[in-house]
């Protein structure tokens, strides 16, 4: 049945109920003169069509027109009091109407209080005065008496503790108090509502207005207890999974408003902890599995609180307080990187460079992060490579500038540490090259020349980035490598032979380079020193059939050594 057919069927019920008061009475009733349903049985009424919204105010007024007419024909009649109760009810949906069409002008609940107050008036002792109370508290405080309001939930909850409307009605009284500033009657009625230990439509609510309340009292540590009590409701429930992810915009299973109220708690939490003592407050709300699953929250809101006050050092203290407290925890990395990200902000590089240290130990490839929290540690990487080659581009400069070993081996480190964790990043053969440039620069000359070798002769399915294409340069920068070894050695025959072997891989690999022909024709003169004259000659002819040819001079050594194998063989033949 539509409600608009149920208001007519409900209209003719009082009329019908006004009949038999009347006839029980003796007393003509207005319309007795009027037809009768004898003799309306065989007319048809035409019922014009109508939008459903307006039949609903057609049938309404209707029904409360019905109602009137009823109490004033039957004073004394056994359904006074429910038609009372009804039409008070009644009055107030149509002041409810009115105002969501009035567009935020003050309603009128003048009738529906004044029937309500008649009830009471009337029927002092009637059983059903709670739900009369209630629903004339709530027509005085939408019609903006808070004052009378106050007083008539008071009433309410002095003389019906037992009310099925209990909760409400000291939640409301709590509303009222709050607004009207009298923050310790307030807490005390929401702290009513929450005693029964049962969870109610309003125990999320009276949680966050009871921990306002306090604040407003200035008893912040009383009061974060209530709010963190929210934060339990609307957090608590959530998988690990969907708690550990960093942005509240992320935790899809909450909606809008319980997003909205989780922020407003997280602010006013951070607001009375950044008035307490920071940081050092937090962990001794922290008592539960629930809240030690979405402590990290507490400390990123806080620090976030820190930042937007220019209390840099205190943001960055604040997010190393939780990566120190859970150093395994998903989200540690994450809120380690951000300390980096306020330090170099605001410009202390010193204090950034060390952070960067911090993370790139706590969260790199031998880490405990990494055995403990697989997903997570993967999902740290792209930060652990970026601060890694922050590091070693900031000691490789320093090593640069100072000519400091100690530098040289800074940077070094942190270039190995990179290339170990990352060794087919697309940069991979670039920082190599950086690497083996500053051991060439520190006179490590065997550890350089074998670097520079890794990277012009890597495998083609070593990584799956481009070409490196200073790969001739490396190959070259390995050569020279050697030669240095060279000049220091006692016995130089076994660093020729290392010599000859990567001058015939540079020649071989880079062919086409300018410096083939010399590399060459001395690894050619080397073979020669070390009796090898077979190779020697090979390798002179290698040299001479480039294209395009070697420089005159090249082509002058090549020939000699030719020419002298040949000289030496045809000696040997004529001894014999």
């Amino acid at each position: 049945m539509s409600r608009a057919l149920k208001w007519t069927a409900l209209a003719i019920a009082i009329a019908l109920a006004a009949t038999l008061a009347a006839c029980s009475s003796n007393k003509p009733l207005p319309g007795d003169n009027e037809a009768t349903l004898a003799s309306l049985r065989d007319r048809v009424v035409a019922i014009a069509p109508d939008k459903p919204e307006n039949a609903i105010v057609v049938a309404e007024a209707q029904t409360i027109a019905a109602y009137r007419q009823f109490l004033q024909a039957a004073p004394n009649a056994p359904q006074r009091p429910e038609a009372m109760r009804r039409l008070g009810d009644l009055e107030m949906d149509n002041a409810d109407r009115r105002s969501a069409d009035a567009g935020g002008d003050l309603p009128d609940y003048r009738a529906a209080i004044a029937r309500y107050e008649d009830f009471l008036k009337a029927y002092p002792k009637d059983p059903r005065n709670d739900r009369v109370l209630y629903q004339l508290a709530r027509a005085q405080e939408q019609g903006g008496d808070l004052e009378t309001a106050l007083k008539t939930l008071t009433q309410l909850v002095a003389a019906h503790p037992g009310t099925v409307h209990a909760d409400e009605a000291h939640f409301r009284l709590g509303e009222l108090l709050f607004a009207m500033r009298d923050y310790k009657q307030a807490e005390a009625a929401y702290a009513t509502v929450l005693t029964g230990g049962t969870r109610t439509p309003f125990t999320e609510r009276a949680l966050y207005m009871q921990g306002w309340s306090l604040y407003k009292l200035t008893r912040l540590e009383d009061g974060l207890k209530p709010f963190f009590g929210v934060l339990d409701l609307k957090l608590g429930a959530l998988s690990r999974s969907v708690r550990d992810e960093a942005r509240l915009e992320d935790l899809r299973s909450l909606s809008r408003a319980d997003r909205e109220l989780v922020d407003d708690t997280f602010r006013v939490v951070s607001i009375s902890l950044a008035t307490l003592q920071g940081a050092e407050s937090i962990p001794r709300y922290i008592d539960s599995a629930v809240r030690d699953g979405y402590q990290f929250r507490v400390y990123q809101q806080l620090g976030e609180l820190y930042i937007k006050q220019d209390r840099i050092k205190d943001a960055a203290d604040t997010f190393a307080a939780f990566v120190r407290r859970q150093p395994l925890h998903a989200q540690a990395p994450l809120l380690q990187a951000r300390v980096i990200e306020i330090y170099a902000g605001a410009g202390f590089d010193n204090l950034a460079l060390e952070a960067k240290r911090d993370h790139v130990v706590r969260y790199g490839a031998d880490s405990e992060f990494r055995r403990a929290n697989a997903s997570g540690w993967a999902r740290a990487q792209p930060l652990v490579k970026t601060h890694l080659a922050d590091l070693a581009r900031h000691h490789h400069a320093l090593a640069q500038k100072n000519k400091q070993s100690a530098d040289v081996q800074q940077a070094v480190r942190w270039y190995q540490a990179l290339l170990t964790a990352f060794p087919a990043d697309a940069d991979a053969a670039q920082n190599r090259f950086l690497m083996a440039e500053l051991l060439y620069e520190d006179r490590r000359y065997a550890v350089a020349a074998e670097e520079f070798e890794r990277v012009a002769y890597r495998p083609a399915t070593a990584s799956a980035a481009p070409a490196f294409t200073r790969g001739a340069d490396a190959g070259y920068s390995a050569l020279l490598a050697y030669a240095a070894l060279e000049k220091d050695a006692t016995d130089k025959a076994p660093l020729q032979r290392q010599t000859v072997d990567s001058a015939l891989r540079f020649a071989s690999a880079f062919s086409s380079d300018a410096r083939a022909g010399a590399v060459l024709t001395n690894a050619s003169e080397k073979l020669f020193v070390l009796g090898d004259g077979e190779r020697a000659v090979a390798v002179a002819r290698q040299s001479l059939a480039l294209t395009p040819s070697p420089a005159p001079e090249l082509r002058r050594v090549a020939w000699t050594v030719v020419a002298h194998h040949s000289f030496e063989r045809a000696a040997y033949a004529q001894a014999e």
